[in-house]
């Protein structure tokens, strides 16, 4: 039996939402443990992954990870702290729109970049940042956060035995405010392979930590010879900036840190520098502003996922429904879609005494017939149950009434006085989609439609056959 479109639609979407399940039990039939190979994540324990800052916290606070949608945020209205490290693709509106919602119900966010590569995401969360921050920004300020791009070459401040690429960040500029709660306790920042934060955005302003003015952002990062260009950021640049938006309008106002370099907080360099241990758990607990209930919530949806990993699945297809389920006027909008969406797949409250249609027609030595019944029911094919059942009621009828050939109308002039709850209108209408239906194999029907047709001709069957 040819299936239709829609069935097809079903199976396909039915094989699509049970991937993720599939994989999942697969991993946990064959024991075998789920690998976090990409950098910045929480669960990678190689020296790319975060695995170290995420044990830190841990001691103290709970740690949640995204792997879906940022939506989810929302629901904890301010009371978490966002981080978002190392994101390998732009911000989409929904994230854009969760870290700006965030920031105004007071919640803590760390964004850590390296090549800029959300500069383009920051374009939305600038203008939407205005209004937080009171109206618009200054004229020399080019808003709120973006970063310089290409690699940080420091040639007075790095490791002797490493290279210009792997500055030390020494200077410290703030003495008072954000700059120097977070920085209390550091006296150097080690950071691999970093970018720089625009010192004319308003992060860059409130920056705490610093290049040498002997520094420019290498563009051409594959050369072999680097060279400062007239093109490139030079001078003493901003690494590390932060902002507290709390103010007399907004008292419990948010707050948020930029890196510039999601590297220092890396196993590898966890582990071997104190500076960067201290400056995370600083930007941790201000973030937080010291209450230790407050769960750290990190950002994995943007981070460089492999596609045959089940986390992929798992947020490729949970996350349409968190994002539904989230915005408050979706939300409230989603338990009507999930209701009538699945409406015609729930039982039907009142169903029939006849547990089989075959039973009722099915007589001594017609066995073919009740098999063939039966196999159609079976298969859903209802258009053949009502087709095989009005044959056999024309042939029973022919029989019975010693006719050549079957009439409606003969069986109208019987049925008149057989039953007088059946009006003239309704049995000709019943006759005429019974005849559409039976001439037309690819008409698909209904259960409910079948088993109403059913009972119209077994009450035929019962007054003028049986």
């Amino acid at each position: 039996m040819l299936m239709g479109w829609k069935e097809v639609l079903q199976i396909i979407l039915f094989v699509l939402t049970w991937t993720p399940v599939a994989v999942l039990g697969w991993y946990t039939l064959i024991g075998a443990e789920p690998t976090y190979s990409q950098d910045f994540s929480i669960y990678n324990d190689e020296y790319n992954g975060l695995s170290q800052f995420r044990s830190s916290i841990e001691d103290n606070r709970d740690v949640l990870s995204i792997q879906a949608s940022m939506s989810v945020v929302s629901r904890y209205n301010g009371s978490a702290v966002l981080v978002i490290m190392g994101p390998v693709r732009d911000f989409s509106l929904d994230v854009t729109l969760v870290v700006y919602s965030h920031l105004l119900a007071g919640g803590g966010v760390l964004i850590a970049d390296d090549f800029g590569t959300a500069n383009s995401s920051f374009a939305v969360l600038n203008y939407l940042m205005t209004s937080l921050l009171g109206g618009q920004l200054p004229g020399n300020i080019s808003g709120l956060l973006s970063y310089t791009g290409g690699v940080i070459f420091d040639l007075d401040s790095y490791d002797p035995a490493k290279e210009p690429r792997l500055p030390i960040i020494r200077d410290f500029h703030s003495v008072s405010g954000p700059g120097a709660i977070l920085t209390q306790g550091v006296s150097e920042l080690h950071l691999n392979y970093a970018s720089a934060i625009n010192p004319y955005c308003l992060v860059g302003l409130n920056g705490f930590a610093w290049t040498t003015p002997r520094t420019w952002c290498e563009t051409d990062i594959n050369d072999d010879t680097p060279a400062p260009d007239p093109y490139e950021w030079n001078g003493s640049l901003p690494v590390a900036g932060a902002l507290d938006f709390s103010s007399e309008q907004i008292p419990n106002g948010g707050r948020l840190v930029a890196t510039s370099d999601p590297s220092i907080f890396i196993n590898d360099m966890w582990r071997r520098f104190s500076g960067n241990r201290q400056f995370g758990a600083n930007v941790i607990e201000w973030l937080s502003k010291g209450d230790t209930e407050v769960p750290v919530i990190f950002c994995e949806e943007l981070l460089a996922v492999p596609p045959a990993s089940s986390e992929f699945f798992f947020g490729l297809y949970l996350g349409r429904a968190l994002w539904l389920s989230s915005l408050p006027y979706l939300s409230a909008l989603y338990p009507v879609f999930t209701a009538v969406g699945i409406k015609k797949y729930l039982p039907e409250l009142k169903k029939p005494e006849v547990k089989s249609v075959s039973d009722v027609f099915l007589r001594r030595g017609q066995t073919y017939f009740g098999e063939r019944m039966t196999y159609y029911r079976t298969e859903g094919n209802y258009t053949r149950v009502v087709k095989m059942l009005y044959r056999k009621l024309r042939r029973g009828l022919r029989k019975k009434m010693q006719w050549t050939d079957f009439d409606p109308r003969r069986v109208w002039d019987l049925m008149r006085y057989k039953d007088s709850k059946l009006s003239e209108a309704e049995f000709y209408r019943t006759i005429d989609r019974i005849e559409e239906i039976s001439s037309n194999p690819s008409i698909r029907i209904k259960e409910s439609e079948m088993m109403e047709l059913f009972f119209f001709m077994r009450n035929i069957q019962r007054h003028l056959v049986d």
